[in-house]
């Protein structure tokens, strides 16, 4: 256990210590009985995801033991939710219980620790994601490693590290109804596209990607060029009240891009 590791595992101990020591016996006995259930579903979450991918992270467990929903992730990784926690249904005693006992199990199998970034690519950067409702940088570093097979050679490991470490693609919305833009206060009406950043919503001039183009779905092929050539784009989505759940209506790419896709794809075209 490195020093890093050894500071969270403190922090995390003296919030379980804390849960544990209040309460009369009866409902410490409860909470024992219910910490040995909590052991054995983080253990087999770890174990079958361990064995479909080589790598186990908190999201792993904290998903597979149902203290996460997959739209949850989502909106914190798209900056939606302000930090991963405000969104966890379970309380802090019990988080912190089942990120120690996934923390044990995986020195007892003996996997590698590995610091991973968790990014957020907002309009003009990218900033790291916030896990804990603290911010405290022991906690976010227990949340941020992942525990991976040492089966596994250096090279795919290192490779494991960079795909994970790609941020999340920046999410225009499709508004449904009239907005109104957090900055400047501009009017948006229905069908506007919106930016939203935290707890913010902005229009595209106050998010710096007014310059850029709108490209309908569709056409698979002039979107792919499209987004290869454009250095900067964003993903358009928008709710569907049919279906509960946003989807893609095509993309924000800068104009040269979608001509110079455009013209490799006619080019491409039989005479």
């Amino acid at each position: 256990m490195n020093e890093a590791e050894t500071r969270a595992e403190h922090v995390v101990s003296s919030i379980l210590e804390h849960a544990t020591s209040s309460g009369d016996g009866k409902n410490r006995e409860k909470t024992s009985m219910n910490n040995k259930s909590l052991d054995q579903k983080v253990k087999q979450v770890a174990e079958k995801t361990l064995h479909d991918r080589n790598y186990v992270c908190a999201i792993d467990i904290l998903l597979g033991i149902g203290y996460l929903q997959p739209v949850h992730i989502d909106d914190w990784k798209r900056g939606r939710v302000p930090y991963l926690e405000k969104v966890i249904c379970a309380n802090l005693s019990k988080i912190s219980y089942a990120m120690k006992s996934f923390r044990v199990w995986a020195r007892q199998k003996g996997l590698n620790p590995s610091e991973t970034s968790y990014l957020l690519k907002t309009q003009n950067h990218s900033r790291a994601l916030q896990f804990s409702k603290s911010g405290d940088s022991n906690i976010e570093l227990a949340y941020r490693t992942h525990y991976v097979s040492p089966t596994l050679t250096d090279k795919k490991q290192q490779k494991l590290k960079e795909n994970f470490e790609k941020p999340a693609e920046v999410v225009v919305f499709s508004i449904l109804k009239d907005s109104k833009c957090d900055l400047c206060e501009k009017e948006l009406f229905k069908d506007s596209f919106l930016y939203k950043e935290q707890d913010k919503a902005l229009c595209l001039k106050c998010a710096k990607l007014d310059e850029l183009t709108f490209l309908p779905a569709g056409d698979a092929k002039l979107t792919r060029q499209a987004k290869k050539h454009s250095k900067t784009y964003a993903v358009v989505v928008r709710f569907s009240r049919a279906r509960k759940r946003y989807e893609r209506q095509g993309l924000l790419v800068e104009e040269s891009a979608l001509k110079q896709a455009e013209s490799e794809n006619n080019s491409e075209k039989p005479a």
